[in-house]
């Protein structure tokens, strides 16, 4: 008997799923839906499989980024309908649901609608993007409607529901101080910090407070050692001499000067975290105001140090 190529497909698709079910190592390949699995829906073509070494070919233009955020496999594949529509499934595996949660951060913004699917996704009429676990998945549709919008959600769905491990969203994420803060602008900065090859990777959130606009970066070090060693050397690097500052349970180290491209900027240290303030210009109490804020949720979290 002679089976098609789609069905073929079919096949090693189920069988790369119970595979991977039972062997607890997930694959994206593993998590593509089968034929007909969303009902109606079947496989057009085999899937496509890239790694590091050849995901420019797949996507020239954002393979830097992703390659940044410890990215191991993507799997791509079309589904079609009956009446012809089309709809893309992409997983991409990174390292760690950290790295997971990077790529993704990356792609969202305050002003787009966000859905229940997997940790979080969000998406519009031509795409849903969500990250659950270690997996950053994307689904693509070609044309708008109540029908393509309704598919799509459904093979999110199923594809979130292949994922056991769901992961939290990083911890880090809550030692932003909430006032002023705008919604769903953390991210996780893996390389390239500030534009810098030598800062730490780093979580950024943007705030609005006023008239006023700034940008906080928390960088999570592996000891106080480390964070203190980061601390000095960038503040020699803008030219400026620490202080103390904060209140006597939760005293830290704070310096203000000038770095390039930047203006002035504020910088602290507390515990195994360094913090770095920008954007709200010479004199502003806000920067101030911001790491104080920092420095207290680090503390509360039991994250300070001993």
């Amino acid at each position: 008997m002679k089976y098609s190529r789609s069905v073929i497909a079919a096949l090693l698709l189920a069988v790369i799923a119970g595979t991977s079910a039972h062997s607890g190592d997930i694959t994206p390949p593993g998590l593509l839906p089968a034929d007909n699995e969303i009902s109606g829906w079947k496989l057009d073509g085999e899937p496509l499989i890239y790694g590091p070494q050849d995901l420019w070919e797949y996507i020239d233009g954002q393979a830097e980024t992703f390659l940044m955020y410890d990215f191991r496999e993507v799997a791509a594949q079309h589904y079609l309908d009956p009446s012809g529509l089309e709809i893309k499934v992409e997983i991409y595996e990174h390292g760690s649901p950290l790295m997971a949660f990077g790529i993704y951060s990356q792609f969202r913004s305050p002003d787009v609608e966000y859905l229940e699917i997997g940790n979080e996704a969000f998406g519009d009429e031509y795409s849903i993007h969500f990250w659950k676990g270690r997996f950053y998945v994307e689904i693509y549709a070609y044309e708008e409607g109540e029908k393509i919008s309704e598919a799509m959600k459904e093979f999110a769905e199923t594809v979130a529901g292949k994922i056991p491990d769901g992961g939290r969203e990083p911890a880090e994420v809550f030692l932003f101080p909430r006032g002023g803060l705008i919604e769903k602008s953390v991210t996780f900065v893996n390389e390239g910090v500030m534009g810098s090859g030598k800062l730490p990777p780093a979580f950024t959130g943007d705030y609005s407070i006023g008239e006023e606009k700034g940008k906080l970066y928390i960088f999570p070090l592996e000891s106080v050692d480390a964070a203190a060693e980061a601390f000095n050397w960038y503040t020699g690097e803008i030219g400026a001499t620490a202080e103390e500052a904060g209140q006597e349970e939760a005293k830290y180290a704070t310096a203000e000067g000038e770095a390039p491209y930047r203006g002035t900027v504020r910088v602290f240290s507390y515990g195994r975290f360094m913090g770095i303030v920008t954007g709200f210009g010479a004199g502003s109490s806000l920067a101030g105001d911001l790491a104080d804020e920092t420095v207290k949720l680090i503390r509360e979290s039991g994250a300070g140090p001993e």
